[in-house]
């Protein structure tokens, strides 16, 4: 059994930072496709290099979807959904490539 030590001091609590890059607020039209290769019409909300979220013109890619993005410049990026709400949804890069 642990010992009880009464009530905790909450002004001691000092919460470990979790460091993310700053995200681009961006309202643009975007295409993802689905595994499949079909399109998705999205807008996307706001970016980073790790992943995105948007809203869909019609329904959102499934949680756990792997979904591509086609970019201007040639690349490709593949991301997982991690989840959705109504017609928005987020996406995760891969970033080991």
């Amino acid at each position: 059994m642990l010992p009880y030590y009464g009530h905790m001091d909450t002004s001691r609590f000092k919460p470990t930072p979790i460091l993310r890059e700053r995200r681009r607020n961006q309202c643009t039209r975007f295409t993802l496709y689905d595994a499949s290769g079909q399109t998705i019409d999205v807008i996307v909300r706001d970016i980073s290099s790790r992943g995105l979220s948007a809203a869909a013109a019609g329904s959102p890619p499934a949680e756990n979807e792997v979904v591509r993005a086609q970019l201007e410049d040639g690349r490709e990026l593949w991301g997982l959904v991690r989840w959705t709400e109504g017609n928005l949804f987020g996406v995760e890069f891969d970033t080991r490539v």
